[in-house]
Formats: structure tokens, sequence, C-alpha cells
């Protein structure tokens, strides 16, 4: 009878483990489907699919870019009107870091071509850091942030 007892905690042990191992994140899996997201992001600005960005955004966003000039939500959409972005191109070389089970960073290169209203066409390397936060779930680009490469094209007129 002793012997039964004593072997209830390492079963016990037996039904935890796995179950530690089952909330941790599948990370490859993770990185490619925030991948998927911020890729989502970049077509929604290409074709000016402003109610998509509407969706794709939490009220509390915030985007600074390589200039240093920074949008919340209301301002992206109201931006994207404002530019034309031709083309961009993300290097597959990004990474992902897990802060917690509820936010991860996405970093990765593009280069993007593009302009603003009125402005001549420029291309552009930036390193862009996205920090996704997951509420209720669904994982939210709450802030996105560009740094200009030292690789960078800018400058290029056309």
């Amino acid at each position: 009878m002793l012997r039964r007892r004593s072997l209830a905690p390492i079963a016990l042990l037996g039904f935890v483990g796995p179950a530690r191992a089952q909330d941790q994140p599948d990370i490859p899996m993770l990185r490619d489907q925030l991948m998927a997201l911020e890729k989502e992001s970049w077509e929604y600005l290409r074709t000016h699919d402003r109610a998509a960005m509407r969706r794709f955004l939490p009220e509390d966003a915030l985007q600074i870019y390589s200039d240093g000039t920074r949008y919340f939500k209301d301002d992206v959409i109201a931006y994207m009107p404002n530019y034309r972005l031709d083309r961009y191109e993300i290097e597959p070389t990004y990474g992902m870091r897990l802060i917690g089970p509820n936010a991860a960073l996405l970093i990765y290169c593009v280069t993007s071509r593009g302009a603003a209203r009125f402005n001549r066409t420029e291309t552009s390397k930036v390193l862009a850091t996205s920090l996704y936060v997951r509420r209720n779930g669904k994982w939210w680009a709450v802030l996105y942030q560009e740094t200009p490469s030292h690789a960078s094209n800018q400058g290029e007129k056309q």
C-alpha cells in the first residue's frame, strides 16, 4: 500500500510535465505566423486597403519611421492615400524574439520603393522591428519602428 502512494507523485509529475511543454509556443510556427501578418500589413499599404489596415492595427498602435516621424493608428490610415508603395522585399533572414507568452518582437530588413505624394520615388532599406502582443487570442502589431540600414540606398532618385 505504501508503494502505491509513493508512486502517485511521480505519476502526477508525468501529467504536469507534458502540460508545461504544451504551453510553450512553437517558435518557428509563431515566427512564420507573425511574418505573415507583417507581410499582410505591407500589402494593405501597397494596395491602399485602409479598411484592412484599420482592422489590422490596434487602437493603441504606434509606428515610428526611419526619418523620426511618428504615426498613431488614425494617422497611418489618413496617410495611406498619400503614399505610393511600388514594391517591397523582406529579407528571408528575419528573426523573432519571444518576450513572454503574449509578446514577441519581429526583426527584419526590408527594402522598399515608393513615394509620398508630390515627392520623387525613393528606394530605402531599413531594419524594422514590430512588437506583437496577443490580446484575447489575437496577435496585434502595437509598435513598428524603423532604423535606416547602413547598406541603404536612401537618396536614390528616379
